[in-house]
């Protein structure tokens, strides 16, 4: 199984803002993942948050704009 890890912007106004996307194979990874705080925008009240789920299909691009955090945490 796939796992799709993914890293978004809680802003409805930008449903497509995607912060950081990769892929593993990883049970233990994408539990992991998932357990990243959320980043929270001190100005809107906003924030990032870190997501797993089963992956099926074509993968779409990797995105690493928040790599440093989730290093810091995996």
């Amino acid at each position: 199984m796939i796992y799709e890890l993914l890293a978004y912007n809680t802003d409805c106004r930008f449903p497509s803002d995607i912060r950081y996307r990769d892929y593993t194979a990883s049970k233990k990874k994408a539990e992991k993942f998932e357990q990243i705080p959320k980043i929270q925008f001190s100005d809107s009240g906003h924030g990032i948050v870190f997501i797993s789920r089963e992956h099926r299909g074509r993968r779409k691009p990797i995105v690493w704009t928040v790599r440093n955090h989730v290093r810091k945490y995996i």
